[in-house]
């Protein structure tokens, strides 16, 4: 079944994908990207493998997974969970409908859940990179790169599909609860973007309201927990067998 992205996008403008998944990192971020900035929806996902899902905004129907932008930057947002029948036609879509836009490239961000969130007042930020350049401009951001590991989801997909089509991609990964909704990873995988991409979201409110994001988001964490148990989700603690 096909997976398209209906609308037009804005060239030379990075686009940022925050899918739900790990501490709903992404979907977090993602949204809080939205609302602070203002932007407008421009395009839409369509696909008969999405669930049979509106979403209603001040009385206005809505597609659950959409685009939103300005010249400069554009945001994935997802409502839905990812079923993973959906992540590799889904994948592959964004990084080809990105290319035909003339996007500058793709930065996903997604949680890397640890087992001792609990003990860590201000969660790490990891970044994978498509090639050479774009390290460098993690690392002029201060950013740590992920070094062993895994990556499971759309984002592993976005990542290898990039790489295959000569598109710019990037990875953030924000150490996060699992299955708990976790704003302050968000807000620190935003701090990061912030550096990269030079913009100024405020993350404070990420922090000052995450108890009421987390009420918000716990019935689309429990349904995202979910699907990533189908997509082995807690094979990203595993470390690569060549390094075993």
């Amino acid at each position: 079944m096909d997976v398209k992205i209906v609308g037009r996008g804005f060239r030379e403008s990075w686009l940022v994908v925050g899918l739900p998944d790990a501490g709903l990192v992404g979907a977090i971020s993602a949204a809080h990207v939205v609302r602070a900035l203002g932007l407008e929806a421009v395009a839409y996902v369509e696909s008969e493998l999405l669930p049979p899902v509106i979403v209603v905004h001040q009385s206005k129907v809505c597609d659950p997974m959409r685009v939103f932008g300005r010249q400069g930057l554009m945001v994935l947002s997802s409502e839905v969970p990812v079923h993973p029948s959906l992540v590799y036609p889904l994948g592959k879509s964004v990084v080809e409908w990105a290319v035909r836009e003339g996007a500058k490239g793709i930065i996903t961000i997604t949680g890397i859940a640890v087992p001792n969130r609990l003990e860590i007042e201000t969660p790490e930020v990891y970044g994978i990179a498509g090639n050479s350049e774009l390290y460098d401009v993690l690392a002029k951001a201060n950013v740590k790169s992920f070094e062993e590991g895994f990556v499971v989801g759309p984002a592993a997909v976005m990542m290898k599909e990039g790489i295959k089509r000569g598109l710019p991609t990037m990875t953030l990964l924000a150490q996060c609860f699992l299955e708990y909704p976790d704003p302050g990873a968000a807000a620190q995988a935003l701090t990061a973007l912030n550096r990269i991409l030079d913009i100024n979201v405020d993350v404070k409110p990420l922090l000052e309201e995450a108890e009421m994001i987390r009420v918000r988001t716990r019935e689309l964490m429990r349904r995202t927990a979910e699907v990533m148990k189908q997509m082995r989700k807690g094979h990203e603690y595993e470390v690569p067998l060549m390094y075993t």
